[in-house]
């Protein structure tokens, strides 16, 4: 069982979030398009996309689809606008629930056989497309420890979420592919197409991490089944402030 990241993960994204949803009285909410990005677990990366219809009035109806090592999963939920909230679920056990910001939703999952974070970025009007990367972060201080699912969600030449089991962390992908997340106790910098190198880093906890393009599916990145490890907490790091 894979406590201590997690653990410490824990500690840092509860209480940025509870800290935004104190602090907003009316958050900004997104609408109608498609959203598209990645949920993480301990043993699964999913690839998100979302389309958001139209309404009059009331909640606007949602459906998309999750890919998960060449699976579909079907959603259908709503996007709340009075809430800044977006709920989905699935048939099969799934259920996503997330804040909604003008350009971005961000929130955490449960599956029959998972939990985590994710983070869907709305396609930008300007035809510019929403990256997505799938791989692995290795907790370095920590003796025999099993590499984790890690992904990022970009809308370069700026935007971008950091996603793993349990946060989600804002920063930004420039023209260069340097990758850069932040929170109030880490960062997670380097490039997104090296094969080693990357580093990140929460006070004792460290270590490496490294993504691939995700392409037609989820990659898997060696990370392990996961038989024996369940997630401590599914939770997502708060980035209230409005991305362009």
């Amino acid at each position: 069982m894979l406590v201590r990241p997690i653990a410490a993960f824990r500690a840092l994204t509860f209480a940025g979030v509870a800290l935004a949803l104190g602090c907003a009285n009316k958050p900004p909410t997104g609408g109608s398009g498609t959203y598209r990005g990645v949920m993480v677990g301990v043993t699964e990366i999913g690839i998100v996309q979302i389309t958001v219809g139209a309404a009059p009035s009331g909640p606007l109806p949602a459906s998309g689809t999750i890919e998960i090592g060449g699976t579909v999963i079907s959603l259908s939920g709503t996007l709340d606008r009075s809430h800044a909230s977006l709920s989905l679920s699935s048939t099969t056990g799934y259920l996503l629930e997330g804040d909604s910001r003008p350009t971005y939703v961000l929130g955490a999952y449960q599956s029959p056989q998972d939990a985590g974070s994710f983070a869907l970025f709305l396609e930008p009007a300007d035809g510019s497309p929403v990256l997505l990367f799938c791989g692995s972060f290795a907790v370095t201080s920590t003796t025999n420890a099993t590499p984790l699912p890690f992904a990022v969600a970009a809308v370069p030449p700026k935007n971008a979420f950091c996603v793993g089991p349990g946060f989600a962390w804002f920063g930004s992908l420039d023209g260069n592919a340097t990758l850069s997340c932040e929170s109030s106790g880490g960062l997670f910098s380097g490039n997104t197409n090296a094969d080693g190198g990357n580093l990140w880093g929460t006070g004792d906890n460290y270590g490496t991490w490294t993504v691939a393009p995700c392409g037609g599916g989820a990659a898997d990145a060696g990370v392990d089944s996961g038989t024996g490890n369940t997630p401590d907490a599914a939770a997502a790091d708060s980035a209230d402030a409005e991305v362009d």
